[in-house]
Parts: C-alpha cells; sequence; structure tokens
C-alpha cells in the first residue's frame, strides 16, 4: 500500500499568504507518478501522496497579512492528528500574537514527535515550543539576529533556505518555504518525485 501523509498548516491572524500557500500548493500537486496530466490536478486523493489540510485555533476565518481572508479547515478541537505540521510566520505583529498565545505554542510542541516544519518566522514558535532546543535552524534574514538573540539554546544558519535536523525542518524567509516543502517531498518519497512537483509549479 502507498504510504500516505495528512498535512495540517497553521493558520493564525496576520500570517504572511506565501508562507502558507506555497507549501499547500507543493503537497497539493504532488502526485505518486507522472502518467497524465489529469492526476497532477487530479482531486482524486487516491493519487496524491500528500492530503492537506489548514487549521487554526478556533478555526474561524483568519486575516491573511496582506488583507487576505481565509477560513480554516479545522480547528484545534476537531482537527484530526496529523502526520506533518507546516508552522508559517508573519511579521512582528504575528510573532506578538502567537508568541503570547499558549493554546497555540502548546498545540505545536504537541507534535514534536512527528514532523513540524517552519517557514519564516515560524521558527520562532517552535523555539518557544521547545523544538528546536539545541538543534540547528533558520528563518527570515531580517529576523536571524533576534532569533539567534531570543533563543541562545538555538544555532542559528544564516546563508541558507531550509535547515534539516529530523523530523524538524525550519526555513528562511517566504518563498523558501516552498523550497523547503519539495525537500519534504524528497526526503519521504525520492528526488524524482519531488522533482516532477517542481516541474508542475514551474520553479527551476
Amino acid at each position: 500500500m502507498l504510504r500516505k501523509y495528512h498535512v495540517g498548516i497553521l493558520l493564525f491572524d496576520c500570517v504572511d499568504a506565501l508562507d502558507f500557500a506555497g507549501p499547500y500548493e507543493v503537497f497539493n500537486l504532488t502526485t505518486y507518478s507522472n502518467n497524465d496530466v489529469k492526476k497532477l490536478f487530479s482531486s482524486n486523493l487516491e493519487d496524491k501522496p500528500f492530503m492537506v489540510n489548514t487549521v487554526s485555533q478556533d478555526g474561524k476565518q483568519i486575516t491573511v497579512h496582506n488583507g487576505l481572508q481565509v477560513k480554516p479547515d479545522y480547528s484545534f478541537f476537531n482537527a484530526p492528528k496529523f502526520d506533518i505540521i507546516i508552522v508559517p510566520g508573519g511579521p512582528l505583529k504575528a510573532l506578538k500574537l502567537v508568541g503570547s498565545n499558549k493554546e497555540i505554542i502548546s498545540w505545536i510542541e504537541n507534535y514534536k514527535d512527528k514532523i513540524v516544519a517552519s517557514v519564516c518566522t515560524g521558527a520562532f514558535f517552535l523555539a518557544q515550543a521547545g523544538i528546536l532546543n539545541g538543534k540547528k535552524a533558520t528563518t527570515n534574514r531580517v529576523a536571524l539576529n533576534l532569533l539567534e538573540r531570543s533563543f541562545p539554546e538555538v544555532e542559528v544558519i544564516r546563508g541558507v533556505k531550509y535547515v534539516d535536523e529530523g523530523n524538524v525542518i525550519t526555513s528562511a524567509g517566504i518563498s523558501a518555504g516552498i523550497q523547503m516543502a519539495l525537500h519534504v517531498v524528497s526526503k519521504l518519497f525520492d528526488e524524482e518525485t519531488a522533482k516532477r512537483t517542481a516541474h508542475t509549479i514551474e520553479l527551476d
């Protein structure tokens, strides 16, 4: 039987749009094979190794940093257990809102034994959940020094698109989340599957 993974993407007010939309598209457009074009855009889950859903604290509509409004699929209360969670980031306002929200940080912490990946400043939330203690990590280039000062137990890595520490993966800013998601595809399946997905989204 072909392996399938359920991906949960965290949403919250002031989240950066591409932080979550980039990985969403990568996982949603990944297929087991390249037999025909129809499969690439199929809604048939039999053709796809990833089932992707969004989740927020209360399941209510959130407002993205650029004003876009999005209705999550689940709340923490009714969400299924995910195999992989993606934690996006946002501007300073988002760091303050989420960083002070113990329920969101606790939700992330509960996935420490699964695959946890952050995009951009989402690394701060992983650090607050204790998931990055003693690990290497990266974040948006403008927030690298802040991450280093705020969490001295984390080894901050500069000049990379993502850092893989086993089941914990952090990526640099915004668009780097797409490359990080492709890396996860390659890690869980193979490089050919990741290349096929990159070709589908027309990323060199």
